[in-house]
């Protein structure tokens, strides 16, 4: 095939199947669908809600929730356009589907409880709600994730998606780290939230600037930004042209320092495993992030006392890090956890099938552990399906050298649900969940020449 001939609009080339190889025309559904998911990764800049409309302030919606309904239009299309996907991620996709079934299922049987199986908890509308809400952001997560996999990422259209990525991790960065140096304020970054605590729920601390930690314009939640910025750093690396060596450290130093200054420890424990796992397989990385990290590090403090004070409550918080169980640094976690088993005990059979998707605020507070909180609510079984899904999706990351930077982002994610429910759809985490699983979708999918289109 000619130089010419590979830049044709509108065709590209498939892996060869059965010794032979075959061009398949792209569908304007599809062409649509590549710009959407660059739209989507844009709205990640700005996850303040944008419309102040809704039964409850934790769905009012953002920028990202305008751009999941059309990709919810596209769904019908894009399956006739018989789009190839490789056996193994149909398998995965299977095991989203038995997943969501089963948290439908969790939810209608025991959150809404219609024929009062479940006598643990004090049944309430406030559950109920909470377990709508979570189901409306999987079916979100979803959604993103077909997309992804379905959108055509040739060459060109790659190459688009990385800059976009980047894009938005530097501005997400940059906005964060303003609002650490208090160059920008939260009222600042979202004065049409209002400041009426029992409205806007935990956005009335963002609008009143009362957060207590940095979170730019990602969220209301400390935790938030820490792992957002983990998760666009990976598939900016992932996309980005191993030639591309220096830009590659300076990526990781300028996550390493957000994580630093973010205040939350977990996300910043995180961190540290994702870049230590990206590199101790590129020892080149390495070597070239200490030297990038370390000269921005001594620019700002020579030239600036603000920021080498800035950087002194930085390191006076995560150096609690290590010492953070007995100085109560869990902020009361160690008692929730301990609550929630002594609930399990006392019904033994919630082990095995929970209290019900969206139930734990009926019996208390979320479980600030991961697997904790899966167990509580959707039991064992729910645990072992999340479990399955994960491990699917750490294998099929491994298999690929070009992939494994996603595969450590998901590992370093992993040891961050020991404190927080990193991957639950909960209101702190927002569309947390969709960019996560648009990551894994665009890195197990490869690029258009390795997917593989079986033939009759």
């Amino acid at each position: 095939m000619t130089a010419a001939g590979a830049r044709t609009q509108g065709f590209e080339l498939e892996t060869r199947f059965a010794g032979r190889a075959r061009p398949v025309r792209e569908t304007p559904v599809q062409v649509i669908a590549s710009w959407l998911c660059c739209a989507y990764v844009l709205s990640q800049i700005y996850m303040v809600p944008v419309w102040l409309v809704g039964p409850s302030w934790s769905v009012w919606p953002s920028l990202a929730d305008f751009v999941i309904p059309i990709m919810l239009v596209l769904l019908p299309f894009l399956k006739r356009a018989g789009v190839g996907v490789p056996p193994e991620i149909v398998t995965l996709q299977r095991l989203f589907l038995v997943l969501g079934g089963g948290l439908v299922l969790s939810y209608l049987v025991l959150t809404l409880d219609p024929f009062h199986l479940n006598s643990a908890v004090m049944f309430n509308d406030k559950g109920q709600a909470v377990g709508l809400y979570q189901l409306y952001r999987v079916c979100q997560s979803l959604i993103v994730f077909w997309i992804a996999l379905c959108a055509p990422l040739n060459g060109s259209r790659r190459r688009r998606l990385c800059h976009m990525v980047g894009i938005t991790f530097w501005i997400s960065a940059a906005l964060l780290l303003a609002d650490y140096f208090h160059v920008l304020s939260t009222p600042m970054l979202a004065p049409h939230i209002p400041r009426d605590l029992q409205l806007a729920g935990p956005w009335a601390y963002y609008s009143r600037g009362v957060v207590g930690q940095p979170v730019g314009t990602i969220g209301f939640h400390h935790v938030y930004p820490s792992i957002q910025l983990l998760v666009l750093a990976a598939l900016y690396l992932h996309l980005l042209s191993e030639r591309h060596f220096w830009l590659h450290a300076l990526v990781l130093s300028g996550l390493g320092v957000c994580g630093f200054v973010g205040g939350s420890r977990s996300g910043f424990v995180a961190i540290c495993v994702f870049i230590a796992g990206v590199v101790v397989s590129h020892m080149r990385r390495f070597l070239a992030m200490v030297v990038t990290a370390t000269m921005l590090i001594i620019a700002a403090l020579q030239f600036s006392e603000s920021v080498s004070r800035a950087f002194a409550a930085a390191v006076e918080r995560q150096s609690t890090i290590s010492s953070s169980y007995e100085d109560d640094g869990f902020a009361g976690r160690v008692e929730i956890w301990n609550e929630r088993v002594v609930l399990l005990n006392d019904n033994p059979l919630l082990w095995l099938v929970g209290t019900g998707f969206g139930s734990a605020v009926q019996s208390g507070s979320n479980g600030h552990m991961l697997y904790l909180h899966i167990t509580l609510e959707c039991g064992l079984i729910g645990l072992a399906a999340f479990l399955a899904v994960m491990w699917r999706i750490l294998a099929l990351l491994w298999r690929r050298s070009d992939t494994r930077v996603v595969y450590f982002a998901t590992i370093a994610l992993l040891v961050s649900a020991l404190t927080q429910e990193t991957f639950y759809p909960v209101p702190a985490l927002s569309q947390f969940g969709s960019l996560f699983l648009l990551c894994v979708a665009i890195a197990v999918r490869g690029t258009d020449r390795q997917r593989m289109k079986v033939t009759a």
